[in-house]
């Protein structure tokens, strides 16, 4: 968890500030590492590290940004090959059981259907509707960031008013990172993007591309905490 305190390091070996396993201090690349275990970055003090400071006027081709009067706005799809992967198979297999359940050669509860009615179809509609929504929740889903001076709103949505809202208070101090908070991507720990204030915290976006979560993470931290960004300390808000 952030601003968790660093284990004792032993034997040429750093604990993970994050999972607690050891890592070996050959791993260490100009004082910094990743945990092969969790991946949450941290330095060879024993600190988890920040996000890198975004340079001013950086943009992303991923990402869409605006200002809505005193609001800065970022929005992201989700999008990723095995979303694609995942909705066109989908689509391929749903459309051959529709075709055989309307030529009479499905089994529905071990047996075949010849004579197929509307609530066959409608049943059969209703289990591949969860298998398409995964796959829509990787393609075209969407986050929505607004940063405001005193509040942080994350808004994911896999369809238009389907979806969730995360809301964090922004006090004196803020602070943010990539950090693992749970996820996993072809069994490997992901990050996520993690804000604190106030001892409350909010995270999103574990299966956005790395990329684009370095860079929504620079731009929160740029846009409480100045060009600078954060240290590994909280800073006051300007």
């Amino acid at each position: 968890m952030l601003g968790r305190s660093p284990s004792t390091p032993d034997d040429g070996h750093l604990p993970c500030v994050e999972c607690d396993r050891r890592i070996p201090r050959t791993r260490f690349v100009d004082g910094k590492v990743a945990c092969p275990w969790c991946q949450t970055l941290q330095d060879d003090a024993g600190g988890q590290v920040v996000v890198s400071p975004l340079p001013v006027g950086a943009s992303h081709p991923k990402v869409t940004q605006r200002m809505e009067g005193p609001e800065q706005v970022y929005v992201t799809r989700q999008g990723s090959w095995f979303g694609w992967f995942w909705l066109a198979f989908t689509t391929l297999h749903c459309g051959f059981m529709f075709y055989g359940l309307a030529q009479g050669t499905v089994r529905v509860n071990g047996q075949v259907v010849t004579h197929p009615s509307v609530w066959h179809f409608l049943g059969l509609a209703a289990f591949y509707s969860i298998f398409f929504a995964v796959g829509f929740a990787f393609t075209l889903s969407r986050y929505t960031v607004r940063l405001s001076d005193n509040l942080a709103t994350v808004r994911y949505r896999l369809f238009p008013f389907v979806g969730w809202t995360w809301r964090l208070a922004v006090g004196e101090t803020i602070r943010v990172a990539l950090a693992y908070r749970g996820a996993r991507e072809n069994n490997n720990a992901v990050n996520a993007v993690v804000l604190v204030s106030d001892g409350q915290e909010i995270s999103f976006g574990s299966f956005l591309a790395k990329d684009v979560k370095a860079y929504l993470a620079s731009a929160i931290d740029a846009f409480y905490n100045g060009a600078a960004g954060e240290s590994a300390d909280f800073i006051p808000k300007p």
